[in-house]
């Protein structure tokens, strides 16, 4: 990530943000939620792989089978 542009690193930094309240909203995690460094790395890669911001709180946070 260290090589995107302050721009791109911005789009990246709402899109992570707007999946965080998805989870809230959705009663996966209850704030305040501090993310790890795995979780970033995590979210960003739900960002490059094109799943929305609803997806990756899903993926990230809901029950897993």
């Amino acid at each position: 990530m260290e090589d995107m542009s302050e721009a791109e690193q911005a789009m990246v930094f709402e899109w992570t943000r707007t999946a965080v309240d998805e989870a809230v909203v959705a009663g996966l995690i209850v704030p305040p939620w501090r993310p790890t460094a795995g979780q970033h790395e995590m979210l960003y890669g739900y960002y490059i792989s094109g799943l929305t911001p609803a997806e990756a709180a899903q993926a990230a946070f809901g029950i897993r089978h």
